[in-house]
């Protein structure tokens, strides 16, 4: 059986450590306890749902091996004082942003209901980094590795049935509890999508091996025929009749000046994109999916606009997201692996962040319109990934950039 991370929580903080958290809520000190329970509970459920993929879950690692632990020995002190808990606060606020996403600030309504003060936010960012806190000293008592620390919190689970209310699983996105986790270690794709066999060799037919001779003597017949017709036309170029009227100066002048194509224009620079329209990204993935021979690991950008350097996105229904998870619902073998992508001129550490959560943050968006956790892994490449230079054309049909969102399409099948 899993050790409780509940029950270590309260033996670590202790009666005055709780005390001090029911302070830092302005609530009454006998309500500390099940604030703590409340807040831990709340936590670790995001960061099951959280841990839905490989990705997600090796996101989570990251997160808890990577900060700063919280001195639990030491939290009275911190909570009594104002710089400390407002760096632990600040510091909470960003793990409740990465836990929970898109949903945060219903997450955070839901929170204040089990407070008397009615302040969600505040109990969240403390509880976090007391989870975080708690999980860095797994880690590093019993060494684990990302599949031990996966196996550590799905045995959690047992411990907050009738803690978590079915209100925060349906702001989670999670049918019912039992769903919670349930695919922490199974989901994530490796391999890129490849040609179908049933696609190039038909619907699961043995195909006979095709013999020497069936091809080879009627290529033959068809080159000869060709060869006869190409010198019969020599033939008549070099025999033009006597009798054709010979061409005037003006003519002839015509004839060898040069000629634009009647009808349309020829395509410029300037009137390229019009020629060719919008870079559809609903046309161009269905048209993608009815090919027989998918070219494989092919990027497809979504238009999404995020502010400068963060994760806020400024179009949560932007028409490219609305559109894909139409596509998703309408061909549910269909899985996908979402990638975020950064320009690469700053912090490294930072950048594969931003792109981790903005990944995320469209996740977030097609699991809150009903698409299977199991069908989306969201992946943060950083800068690691640049659009090759050799693809320029490609990546102006595209319209491709080092900094974007793009869609790979991982399995499906019709």
């Amino acid at each position: 059986m899993a050790e409780n991370l509940l029950e270590i929580a309260a033996s670590q903080l202790g009666a005055s450590g709780t005390g001090a958290l029911a302070s830092a809520l302005n609530i009454p000190e006998e309500k500390g306890q099940a604030a703590l329970d409340s807040g831990i509970a709340y936590s670790l459920a995001g960061m099951l749902n959280k841990a839905s993929s490989k990705t997600g879950m090796g996101y989570l690692f990251n997160m808890i091996t990577d900060n700063e632990a919280l001195d639990l020995s030491t939290v009275t002190e911190s909570f009594s004082d104002k710089d400390k808990l407002g760096a632990i606060l600040q510091t909470g606020a960003g793990m409740l942003q990465k836990v929970f996403g898109t949903s945060t600030e219903e997450v955070k309504k839901l929170a204040s209901s089990t407070l008397p003060s009615g302040d969600g936010s505040r109990l969240l960012q403390l509880a976090l980094p007391i989870v975080t806190s708690l999980l860095n000293g797994q880690v590093k008592m019993h060494k684990m590795d990302v599949s031990d620390l996966a196996s550590f919190l799905i045995g959690q689970r047992e411990f907050l049935q009738g803690k978590v209310p079915d209100a925060l699983l349906k702001a989670l996105n999670v049918p019912s509890f039992d769903q919670l986790g349930a695919s922490l270690i199974t989901h994530g794709h490796a391999k890129p999508q490849e040609p179908r066999p049933e696609a190039l060799h038909g619907n699961g037919e043995k195909r006979k091996p095709v013999s020497f001779s069936s091809w080879f003597f009627p290529l033959l017949l068809v080159l000869v025929a060709l060869y006869a017709l190409n010198m019969c036309m020599d033939k008549g170029r070099e025999e033009a009749p006597e009798n054709r009227p010979s061409l005037t100066s003006q003519e002839q002048a015509f004839m060898e000046s040069p000629s634009e194509p009647v009808g349309d224009s020829p395509l410029t620079d300037s009137n390229a994109q019009a020629e060719l329209g919008p870079d559809d990204f609903a046309s161009n993935l269905r048209d993608y999916l009815k090919s027989f021979a998918r070219e494989p690991d092919r990027e497809f950008p979504l238009r999404v606009q995020f502010e400068g350097g963060t994760a806020k996105i400024l179009d949560p229904s932007a028409p490219d997201i609305n559109a894909l998870a139409k596509i998703m619902q309408e061909n549910p073998n269909l899985s996908i692996a979402i990638e975020g992508h950064v320009k690469g001129e700053g912090n490294e550490i930072r950048e594969q962040e931003i792109s981790q959560e903005r990944a995320d943050v469209v996740r977030e968006i097609l699991l809150q319109k009903g698409i299977a956790a199991n069908r989306i892994t969201a992946t943060g490449m950083g800068s690691a990934k640049e659009v090759p230079e050799d693809e320029a054309e490609k990546r102006e049909q595209r319209k491709m950039s080092n900094e974007r969102i793009s869609v790979r399409v991982v399995t499906f099948s019709n």
